[in-house]
This record gives C-alpha cells, structure tokens and sequence, in this order.
C-alpha cells in the first residue's frame, strides 16, 4: 500500500486472504466470470499454500511473503484429469509503467515457476495451464475518459527475441461507481461485501472518518438476510479492512449491539474476537515451539519470546517453513 493512501497499521494482506478462501467461487465469479464459468465446482478446490511458498522462496529476492497471494487446484468442466491453478495476487497501488512493469514481470515469474513444479513434479512433456489473476486494490482514480485496465501485459524486446505476458487485472476502484450494484449483488454473493469493504477502507485512509461507512456497511450486513455465521464472518473481515481507531470502537460496538436487537442476532463485539484471536495464536505458537523443540532441541529464551509474542500471519508463515526446514534459521526466513 502506499504511504499516502494506506493507514498506519492496515492489514490488508490478512483479510483478502481469508476472505478469498472462504469465498473463492463467489469471488471468482464476481471477478472472472468467465474462468468462474469453467471450473467443476463439484470438485472441491484445493488451496497449495505449502507449494506456494516453495515458489516464492525460489522468486525475486527481497520480496518476502505476500500474504494475500493464493494458488489453488480447481477441476475443469469436460476434462477427465484437467487441472488449473490459479494464482490470484492482490497488490497496492503501482507508481509509473516502472511499477506496472515489475509487477507484470512477477506474474510472469510466478506462471513459469508454478507450471515448472507441476511438470517435474507430474513428469509430463507440458505443463498444466495456469491462470494469472491480479487484484490492484488502491490504484489511482482514472480520467473520466479512461477505462479500467482490464489486462497487463509484460514485455520484453532483444535482438528479435520477443517476450509477451499477458493476464487479466482486476481495478478494485472500478467498483467504486457501481455501489448500488454490488449492493444488489450482496445478498446473493457475499465476496461483494468484501469489494465494499476494501473500498470504504481505501476511501477512508484517515481512521477517524471511518466510523460512519463501518456502521452504514454494518447495518447492510443485517439486512442481506444472511446467516448469523455468515454474518459473524463478514463483520470479522469488515472490521479487519475498516480499522477504527481504539478511540471510535466503544462508539461502534454500542450501535452494533443496537442493530443486534433489532434484528434479534447474538453480535459478536470486537473484544470478544480479539479475545478469541489472542487464544488461537497463543495455542498456534505453542504448537509451533514444541515442534522446534523436538527437531532443533531447547531454544532460548529470544526465541521462545519472539514465537509467543508473534502475530497470526507470522506464525502461520514459520509453521509453513518448518516443514522442510533444517536448521532454526529456516523456520524464520521470510
């Protein structure tokens, strides 16, 4: 995210990954309908993110883990063993055809890395397909003459060599304009309500202008007619995206517990999911402790301090890293 529009301590990383494995064929279907169209949903989807990260350890150096990059196993309608991955990246806004560039080139990168693993890993003359999706969620407002990019392409000239990439993109700012559509569309596909979210969030880089569209996204919640578990779920990446400053969550939870009434659903408050969180990284780090203590032997006391005081994303990612990792460093490397 840029310093300008991001806020200080926004995660957005966090949330768009949870949201895209909660949600992944609502959000394919919102935002590439036309792979939405041939995916054999009977077929449960299978999130790689063991070889993910495989992959981006082997990229471009000093990169470190993108959270929100998702690579995904899917059928295809009419093919017996068709298999597709899917590589969706969500990333901040791009400054110059420099930034468009490198990014382009990323994706490429990506694809070539993705599809050489399952060739070596399948033993087959040519690789499986794989589908480059990108997400930009804070790129800069176009002229009213322009229209959303809806593609990049990478390239790349030399001595009559030619180099072309070319992938779909997705401007999350688009959207902007078509609120009341996704307004409709919330109801029946939740991943809009991320879309709305993500937009508040980007349109309210200042925390203490956001209290009003949290509670304006809030009371739409309750009146989608969802679940009370979908609704527990959506407030989560809702509250998560539209951080409130501590200053403003007292003021939002008392509206919150009103719209509770009136619509006669237990709300789960923030203190109680932060309580909740707190309780699952706290189980997670002890996992991961005992695990490096089994392998690596006793740890100091840094160490043990840095696992029991680490966030969520930070333990997932070294629990991902032990997996193959042969010396302590290993578990840590981003």
């Amino acid at each position: 995210m840029s310093a300008r529009n991001a806020s200080p301590n926004d995660d957005h990383d966090s949330p768009w990954k949870e949201a895209l494995e909660l949600y992944f064929s609502e959000a394919l279907a919102l935002l590439a309908p036309d792979l939405h169209a041939i995916i054999d949903w009977l077929v449960p989807v299978e999130f790689l993110d063991k070889e993910l990260q495989a992959v981006l350890r082997t990229s471009t150096p000093g990169q470190g883990c993108r959270h929100a990059d998702k690579l995904v196993r899917v059928r295809l309608l009419g093919g017996t063993n068709a298999l597709l991955l899917v590589h969706v990246e969500v990333q901040g806004r791009l400054s110059g055809s420099q930034g468009l560039q490198a990014f382009s080139w990323r994706m490429l990168e990506y694809s070539v890395l993705f599809r050489q693993r399952e060739r070596r890993r399948g033993k087959t003359l040519l690789p499986p397909q794989v589908y480059s999706l990108g997400i930009l969620i804070d790129q800069p407002r176009r002229r009213r003459h322009e229209s959303p990019a809806t593609s990049l392409t990478y390239r790349n000239d030399f001595l009559g060599q030619q180099t072309r990439f070319t992938f779909p993109i997705v401007e999350l700012e688009q959207w902007r304009s078509r609120w009341e559509a996704l307004d409709a569309l919330a109801p029946s596909n939740p991943f809009a309500v991320v879309i709305m979210a993500q937009l508040q969030a980007t349109g309210h880089p200042d925390k203490a202008t956001r209290l009003a569209p949290l509670l304006d996204l809030t009371r739409r919640l309750y009146g989608y007619g969802y679940t009370r578990d979908r609704i527990g779920a959506l407030l989560r990446l809702v509250e998560w995206m539209i951080r409130l400053p501590p200053a403003l969550e007292t003021d939002y939870l008392l509206a919150a517990q009103q719209l509770e009434r009136e619509h006669m659903m237990s709300y789960v408050t923030i203190a109680e999911r932060v309580y909740t969180q707190k309780g699952m990284e706290k189980g997670e780090a002890n996992l991961l402790l005992r695990l490096i203590q089994r392998r690596f032997g006793a740890v100091d006391a840094e160490t043990t301090q840095r696992i029991r005081t680490a966030r969520s994303q930070d333990l997932e990612t070294w629990s991902l890293n032990f997996v193959d990792a042969t010396t302590l460093d290993d578990v840590f490397r981003d």
